[in-house]
């Protein structure tokens, strides 16, 4: 059993003790060790579904990642696939049988109904717990934007099934060159480069969704099979039948009374958040971000891909003293109701963090004003389910306004917190 440090009330401030407790989990990882690749070819496009597939392969089998794999596992993916409105002409049929042909394995698709979310988080985990596969999945409903799940953290429920406390992952998706400023999908949903993780209620209500976003020439296209499904793709070993066991997907440990957590504290228990949700046991992880320096948090009130509230504290981490001023190396999300870790990301590549103040914002989207129009709100926020067409991901949050013509709305500002410049749209 692992015990955070006690919070007592000189530290924190306010009276409060607060002990979190988390078990030691079992780590259930691939047979074989991921590096991180992307795709070239971006939204509307098949570059993140084939370096994910690519770190799948890799992951199961120690598959060679051979120079021309894009266009070759594209190739390979165009034919089994029959007519599709998926981007590249490559849907999941086609894409597993590009995967048996690149790799010699027995690539699959798991496809299940909107109704059967837990029989797909189930096998999600079935697949690295038994089979030693990632599981290769979109992320926000997008076909043109997938993930290799690399690992997931669980503990045993004591009735046959898991408690997941973390799952970790690597976006396939194309990177632009310039962190602060992504490619993104054809949702708007910004590529991420790096390692991320998200403890087990952050990854089930944000990342895994049914598919909506196939292709903008016919969405939403409710002909296709694959619509409005939860699908993912892995490599089960043929000579395993077993049942995928229940799973159930929770909360890191809070580190403070709910409700007393702020934005102060999100920058000096950050650290201690992390450790809480076990993220200290991760070496790939805890080794970059243990040695920076936590920066001023970010209250961010978003919106999970379900449509459920997600406030959170967003922490930049700094790169140590004479590694450039302003370098980010990575981003932490703790919950704004008892600082309980959420979500983290280590960059691939660091960022100059220049971010952009609420009264800049606001001065940055009334530049985008007609006369007699004013704005109103300008909080941070990040919403997957957003037509606003600016980058975002939950470490790209974004202030927001509307625009009202006398009492009636006629628009909206989004304004990046940092990267990129402010967009009107509806």
């Amino acid at each position: 059993m692992k015990i955070s440090k006690c919070l007592m009330g000189s530290i924190v401030g306010m009276g409060v003790c607060s002990l979190a407790t988390s078990a030691r989990a079992d780590v259930f990882d691939p047979h074989f060790p991921v590096s991180e690749l992307h795709g070239t070819q971006g939204a509307f496009l098949i570059g993140s579904y084939a370096a994910a597939t690519m770190m799948g392969a890799q992951g199961y089998a120690n598959d060679a990642i051979v120079g021309g794999w894009e266009n070759l596992i594209t190739s390979y993916c165009v034919g089994p696939s029959g007519t599709t409105p998926w981007p590249g002409s490559c849907n999941p049929i086609g894409m597993a049988a590009a995967a048996r042909q690149y790799s010699n394995n027995s690539w699959v698709t798991a496809v299940f109904n909107d109704t059967d979310l837990a029989s797909a988080l189930n096998l999600t985990v079935n697949s690295l717990q038994v089979h030693g596969s990632p599981a290769v999945v979109p992320i926000f409903g997008q076909a043109d934007h997938w993930v290799a799940v690399t690992e997931v953290r669980a503990v045993a429920d004591g009735a046959g099934g898991w408690t997941i406390q973390q799952v970790k992952w690597y976006d396939g998706g194309p990177l632009s060159g310039d962190p602060a400023n992504p490619f993104v999908d054809s949702g708007f949903n910004a590529y991420t480069g790096g390692l991320s993780a998200f403890s087990g209620s952050a990854w089930r209500n944000t990342y895994f969704k049914v598919l909506t976003g196939i292709n903008p020439g016919c969405d939403p296209c409710t002909g296709d099979p694959y619509y409005f499904k939860y699908v993912f793709m892995y490599e089960p070993n043929v000579s395993l039948h077993d049942q995928a066991a229940p799973t159930s997907w929770v909360n890191a440990p809070g580190i403070v009374q709910a409700g007393t957590m702020t934005a102060a504290l999100a920058q000096s228990l950050v650290f201690r958040s992390l450790q809480a949700g076990g993220v200290d046991s991760d070496a790939q992880i805890w080794g970059p971000l243990s040695k920076g320096v936590p920066g001023a948090s970010y209250q961010v009130n978003g919106v999970y891909a379900t449509g459920v509230p997600w406030n959170y504290f967003l922490v930049p981490i700094f790169a140590p003293a004479g590694l450039g001023a302003n370098t980010v190396v990575g981003f932490a999300q703790l919950s704004q109701n008892d600082g309980a870790f959420e979500g983290v990301n280590v960059l691939s590549t660091p960022l100059t963090f220049s971010p952009v103040s609420a009264a800049q914002a606001q001065q940055m989207a009334s530049h985008l004003l007609a006369r007699g129009e004013i704005l109103t709100g300008g909080g941070l926020t990040w919403n997957p389910r957003s037509s606003a067409r600016v980058a975002r991901s939950p470490i790209r949050p974004y202030y927001e306004f509307g625009v009202f013509s006398g009492s009636v709305k006629v628009g909206a500002v989004q304004v990046p917190l940092y990267g990129g410049a402010a967009v009107r749209g509806q």
